[in-house]
């Protein structure tokens, strides 16, 4: 895999805070006035939901349909999902994992919990959605951090148990654990499961041409009034600051993973959410990570992945998970992209 790297001399250390902006799809409209596209905003997921359809002339009801149809969709899928949500799905499973109980699930949680586990020993082990207890023992289970940090006497405790999502299997439909410290959290890939349930919700819908995207994280299909879909990579601390451009083909999904998304400070010190299963800390190294790939679900966990890996692992990892377009920026503004990636990406 041929890499290449730049350095942005004009970004400050700890400045470049990389997000996938939804930046173009408006403003290339055509002047013949075309069907104006439909636009719904959703809040779900702790974050912004957007979503952005080009109907079929005279399809304006059945459009709106589907958009509330994947809204709908997007809540049930909050409520079951969530790693501590009480009554979901994932908390039930982490209640009976934890009484040492089997439990049976629906043939589409065994899909999505198995794909899961191929995707964690693709990433050899840095992308784990078995990791709850680490993510807990940090207090990111909450969306106000109180601090302080867990001792180093906790996070090696945790780190002996060794609990993965690799020591669940299945009797069938029954989940088991051979470990009763496992706890699943999918923030690392359950936005990209969201995002394809959705997009394949419209495409019954008989949507062919629409873009979904979940705090910066999207997925499109067809194009935009036979534009195609272009999205941009930016500095979130400058937003009128694009740093590069992407243009999407059909059934492409592009996730950025970040450092600075979502974190935490204590005694001046910055605790990325992001943490590494190998050492129970967060990650650093890269400040954040876009990947683009068919998949949104594989596209998730990988960006996960590699900003773990960082510098160091990272094209390893790449590779490891068949991932052929990445582009990252470490905590200095240093960029590290793929030859891949470099052909489809144009730096600004």
């Amino acid at each position: 895999m041929k890499v290449q790297r730049f350095f942005l001399s004009n970004l400050r250390q700890k400045t470049l805070l990389l997000g996938v902006l939804f930046f173009v799809a408006l403003l290339t409209q055509c002047s013949s006035s075309p069907p104006p596209p439909h636009k719904a905003t959703i809040v779900v997921f702790g974050t912004l939901v957007n979503i952005l359809i080009f109907p079929p002339p005279h399809q304006e009801k059945q459009t709106e349909q589907a958009i509330q149809s994947v809204e709908q969709q997007f809540h049930q899928f909050h409520q079951q999902w969530h790693a501590w949500e009480q009554g979901g799905i994932v908390s039930k499973i982490n209640q009976a994992i934890a009484q040492q109980q089997p439990i049976e699930v629906a043939e589409s949680v065994k899909a999505f919990i198995l794909t899961s586990q191929k995707l964690t020993e693709q990433s050899q082990g840095l992308f784990d959605p078995g990791i709850g207890q680490l993510v807990a023992l940090w207090g990111f289970h909450s969306e106000t951090w109180q601090g302080p940090p867990p001792s180093t006497q906790a996070i090696q405790r945790w780190l002996n148990s060794h609990p993965s999502i690799m020591d669940i299997y299945f009797k069938g439909n029954e989940l088991h654990s051979r470990n009763p410290n496992v706890q699943l959290d999918f923030g690392g890939n359950a936005k990209g499961l969201a995002i394809n349930m959705a997009l394949e919700r419209l495409q019954k819908s008989g949507i062919q041409n629409a873009l979904v995207s979940i705090g910066g994280d999207m997925k499109a299909i067809g194009s935009k009034n036979g534009a195609p879909w272009k999205v941009g990579i930016q500095n979130p601390q400058q937003p009128s600051q694009v740093l590069a451009s992407l243009t999407l083909k059909s059934g492409e999904s592009v996730v950025t993973s970040g450092s600075y998304q979502r974190y935490f400070e204590w005694q001046g010190t910055s605790f990325s959410h992001i943490l590494n299963p190998k050492t129970g800390y967060p990650a650093h190294s890269f400040a954040s990570v876009t990947v683009l790939h068919p998949n949104a679900i594989t596209a998730d966990a990988a960006a996960t992945a590699l900003l773990i890996a960082g510098t160091a692992q990272w094209e390893t990892i790449a590779q490891s998970m068949g991932v052929q377009y990445v582009f990252a920026v470490d905590e200095h503004g240093k960029i590290f992209q793929t030859d891949a990636m470099a052909q489809r990406i144009s730096l600004l």
